[in-house]
């Protein structure tokens, strides 16, 4: 399921969802993605969570109305508009994995992935949750791809996909299950599969050296019901395809199989070849599909454009509003102080990347931070120091910093000392900056 949605990394094979690549920002909007454990900000209303997410996916002025709009009709989905104002983490469980859904219908996606979504919600909860389902496959035209380990709400689903064991039991209607198996629920006829399989699984516990299993003898069971049976998809041409080794699985948007043509499979179909295919566990929360490196260039960024406010106020009060002699060039003065900013920036992002909850980021701030600021050579001059506090104020990015803006306090050009200042600075910054991308840790529940 993390495939599919294009939040899965180092996967082998081909995947195609709608017609294009998994993972293709085109399918950005076309996909939404509500993961098991709520992925929603705590500390954020529920309407701030949802405003912050449709301006991800539709930024600028321009969209203002349309997000408003979206955001007042997800809340109404998920029949939160009186809880529309009350901060994430006072919700109940079932009330922040609504706000998960709700976010994921920001988009109007053509399809849905859903991660047990009702685990731990009470029955009410439970039913009201399966007949947004529905609404959404009749009214929008929604594929629902749901992911469930209790039976009875499999009941509830157009078409069924049976696994054990990373392996495909079977793939059909519920109906056509219960035929098939002689079993009067869903959850009878997994069971009669399982044991089924299980001699197979004996002689080849090993998926990577199963054989392929023939097709079944005979014409497929039949899948058409009467109109108004089930509610049903407009046809979509452009089916949901993996390939993987010798398997391929392909999703079609559209029911019920009367709207297709002859030719096409039953939308829901999953077209099964022998070998084996293993989604695996899908943990990872919605998140954005950004790289490591994307979201550390982000955040030095917005906070970098803060940091050059900063420092342009900090140079012009200190030079003309307070008459702070300077020997060179006040820009000279101003670039050094825009990458002073710039370094601690990337030191704080690197921090923030490396611990592993705000509380510990805090915790490491003070050792980063102050051994430079004692012995960046603003309190006592370098020379002055112990050797051994000498050498290791040599290696501090903050005392080239200092040396830096001394430069041009006392010369009236650009010294040879002075680039070199520079560009220790700006490379150091650089620098953290990569190791914060590197470090950062990918967190999946």
């Amino acid at each position: 399921m993390r495939a599919v949605v294009g939040t899965q990394a180092k996967v082998t094979g081909r995947l195609d969802v709608l017609g294009r690549p998994a993972g293709d920002p085109a399918l950005r909007p076309r996909i939404g993605y509500v993961t098991q454990a709520p992925s929603v900000y705590t500390d954020l209303t529920v309407r701030q969570n949802l405003d912050y997410f449709a301006a991800v996916l539709h930024p600028g002025r321009a969209h203002r109305d349309a997000r408003r709009d979206a955001v007042a009709r997800a809340i109404g989905d998920v029949d939160l508009t009186s809880h529309a104002d009350a901060l994430a983490g006072a919700l109940s469980g079932g009330q922040r994995s609504r706000v998960s859904l709700a976010v994921a219908l920001l988009g109007t996606p053509d399809l849905l992935v859903l991660d047990e979504p009702t685990v731990g919600l009470d029955p009410v909860l439970r039913r009201d949750l399966w007949d947004l389902f529905h609404r959404l496959a009749a009214d929008r035209s929604t594929a629902l791809l749901i992911s469930s380990h209790v039976m009875d709400e499999a009941e509830r689903c157009h078409r069924l996909l049976l696994m054990r064991e990373g392996r495909i039991l079977a793939e059909d209607t519920p109906e056509a299950l219960r035929d098939r198996t002689g079993a009067e629920t869903v959850e009878d006829a997994f069971l009669h599969l399982v044991d089924a399989a299980a001699p197979r699984t004996e002689e080849a516990p090993d998926d990577r050296h199963r054989r392929p299993r023939p097709a079944p003898a005979g014409p497929r069971p039949p899948h058409d019901r009467a109109a108004g049976d089930r509610p049903g998809f407009a046809d979509h041409p452009a089916p949901l395809r993996l390939r993987r080794g010798g398997r391929d699985l392909r999703l079609h948007r559209g029911l019920p199989p009367r709207d297709l043509p002859a030719d096409h499979d039953v939308p829901g179909d999953l077209d099964r070849h022998p070998a084996r295919t293993d989604l695996g566990h899908p943990r990872t929360p919605p998140l954005l599909p950004l790289g490591k490196g994307g979201l550390i260039g982000g955040y030095a960024l917005a906070f970098g454009a803060v940091a050059v406010v900063q420092s342009a106020l900090a140079t012009a009060v200190s030079v003309w509003l307070l008459g702070l002699d300077v020997v060179g060039s006040p820009w000279l003065l101003l670039l050094v102080a825009l990458l002073d900013a710039l370094l601690g920036t990337a030191l704080g992002l690197f921090v923030s990347a490396f611990a592993a909850s705000e509380f510990q980021a805090v915790q490491f701030m003070p050792a980063v931070i102050f051994p430079q600021l004692l012995l960046c050579g603003l309190f006592t001059p370098r020379e002055a120091m112990h050797p051994v506090l000498e050498a290791i104020s040599n290696v501090l990015p903050m005392s080239y910093a200092v040396d830096g803006m001394n430069q041009v306090l006392h010369h009236t050009g650009v010294t040879g000392d002075f680039v070199r200042d520079v560009v220790v600075v700006a490379g150091s910054a650089l620098l953290v900056l990569c190791l914060g991308a590197v470090t950062l840790r990918r967190r999946t529940p």
